[in-house]
C-alpha cells in the first residue's frame, strides 16, 4: 500500500468518537468504584487504607465485560458494513425467539421477565443485543426502499418498518420492560427520520400516539409500571417504593451544590446505599453528588459531543444505510442518556433505563459499544470512498 494509501486508512479512523468513548468508559469505572465503595471517614491511612475501602467485584466484572464487548466491536468496525446484510435475517429471528423464549420460561428480575442467568452472579439481557439487531435489520430495509424508489414514502414501505420494529418491541413490553421498548421506538423514529419520510406520516404518527396514550396505559401497562407513571407526578403517592428512590435521587443530585463532594471522600450519601441500584439505574445521582453541577455539565457535554460527531458521520455518509445506522444509533444513545439523567432528577418516570458507557451491565456496554464499532464501520469506508476529506 503506498503512503498516501496508508494515511488515508488512519485518516478513517476517527479519533474523536474513540477519545469520548474511551473518556467516558474510564470515568465510568472510576465512578463505579466510587458509589461501592464502603464508606469513607478519614480515618483512611495512606495506599493502604484507600484501597480497602475499594469494591473491586463489579469493577471487576465491569473491566471484563468491557474487554468482552471490545473483543465483538473490533471487528464490527473493521468489516465493511454492507457486509452485515446477508446476516440480517437469520439474527432477526434469533433475537425474536429468543425475547420470546424469555416470556416462556420467565425467569423473574426485579420483576421483569428480561433476564437468562448465566451461574449465580451474571445474567444475559436479550433486549439489549435485540436492539443492535434490530437497528440494522430497520436500517437495511428502509435503506433498499429508499434505493430503490428514492423515498421512503409508500405506505406499504412504512408498514414494514412498523412490523420489524413492532415485534420485539411488543415482546419487550410484555416482560414487561417499557423503558427498553421505548428505546426500540426511538430507534425506529431515528431510521425512518434519516429516510426523509414524510411529515404526513410523522404527524399522523404523533397524532395517533397521543390519542392512543389512555388505552396503552390501561390495557399494555401492568399495575407496577402505572404506579410509577402516578409517582412520577405525584411522588408522595408512594414513600416507601418508586416516590422514596426519587425523592431521594432529586436530594443526592442537589446534595453536590455546585462543585460536589469529591470521590472517595467522607460524607457522601452513595457510599452509604442512599438511593437503590445505585450501580446501575440510579448511578447518575451518586456522581452528581460526587462532581456537583459543574462536573455534571461537562459530562452531559460529552455525550453532547458524542451524538453530535455521530450525526456528523451521517450527514456526510452518502448512503442511505450507512446514514440509518448512525442516525439509529443516535436515537438509541440519546433516549438512554435523556431518560437516564431525567429520571434521576425526577423529571421523567422511573424506567430502569442505564446510562450507557457508565452504568453497570454487561449487556447493556455491549449493545451500545456495538453500535460504536457500526458507526466507526461507516466513517471508515466514508472516508476510504472519498465522501469525507
Amino acid at each position: 500500500m503506498s503512503i498516501r494509501g496508508n494515511q488515508k486508512a488512519e485518516k478513517g479512523v476517527d479519533i474523536v468518537i474513540i477519545t469520548l468513548v474511551t473518556v467516558l468508559l474510564l470515568f465510568g469505572l472510576v465512578s463505579l468504584l466510587n458509589v461501592l465503595s464502603d464508606p469513607f471517614d478519614g480515618t483512611e491511612v495512606g495506599l493502604e487504607g484507600f484501597l480497602s475501602r475499594l469494591n473491586m467485584e463489579y469493577f471487576n466484572r465491569q473491566l471484563v465485560s468491557i474487554l468482552l464487548s471490545l473483543a465483538v466491536v473490533v471487528p464490527l468496525a473493521m468489516l465493511d458494513y454492507e457486509q452485515y446484510k446477508p446476516f440480517v435475517k437469520a439474527a432477526y429471528a434469533i433475537a425474536c425467539l429468543l425475547l420470546l423464549m424469555l416470556l416462556i420460561v420467565k425467569v423473574n428480575t426485579r420483576g421483569v421477565f428480561g433476564w437468562f442467568k448465566i451461574g449465580t452472579s451474571r445474567a444475559f439481557q436479550p433486549s439489549e443485543i435485540s436492539k443492535v439487531v434490530v437497528l440494522v435489520a430497520l436500517s437495511k430495509y428502509v435503506s433498499e426502499c429508499f434505493d430503490r424508489r428514492g423515498h421512503f414514502n409508500r405506505f406499504v414501505d412504512v408498514l414494514g418498518a412498523v412490523v420489524i420494529f413492532g415485534v420485539p418491541f411488543l415482546l419487550v413490553l410484555r416482560q414487561p420492560d417499557l423503558g427498553t421498548a421505548m428505546v426500540f421506538a426511538a430507534i425506529f423514529i431515528g431510521v425512518v427520520f434519516a429516510a426523509r419520510i414524510s411529515w404526513l406520516y410523522i404527524i399522523g404518527g404523533g397524532a395517533a400516539a397521543v390519542l392512543s396514550l389512555p388505552l396503552i396505559y390501561r390495557y399494555l401497562l401492568d399495575k407496577d409500571q402505572r404506579a410509577r407513571i402516578r409517582v412520577f407526578l405525584n411522588p408522595t403517592l408512594d414513600l416507601e417504593g418508586d416516590g422514596y428512590n426519587v425523592l431521594r435521587s432529586k436530594e443526592l443530585v442537589g446534595s453536590g451544590g455546585l462543585w460536589g463532594k469529591g470521590y472517595f471522600t467522607p460524607g457522601t450519601l452513595a457510599q452509604h446505599k442512599y438511593v437503590p441500584e445505585r450501580q446501575t439505574d440510579f448511578i447518575f445521582s451518586g456522581i452528581a453528588e460526587g462532581i456537583g453541577f459543574v462536573g455534571s455539565a461537562i459530562l452531559i457535554l460529552l455525550f453532547f459531543l458524542l451524538l453530535l460527531r455521530i450525526l456528523w458521520v451521517a450527514r456526510h455518509s452518502k448512503d442511505m444505510f450507512g446514514r440509518c445506522l448512525c442516525a439509529g444509533t443516535v436515537a438509541m444513545l440519546g433516549f438512554h442518556v435523556f431518560e437516564n439523567i431525567g429520571m434521576n432528577m425526577g423529571l421523567l418516570p422511573v424506567t430502569g433505563i442505564p446510562l450507557p458507557l457508565i452504568s453497570y451491565g454487561g449487556s447493556n456496554m455491549m449493545a451500545t459499544l456495538c453500535t460504536i464499532g457500526i458507526v466507526l464501520s461507516v466513517r471508515y469506508r466514508a472516508v476510504n470512498r472519498g465522501q469525507i476529506r
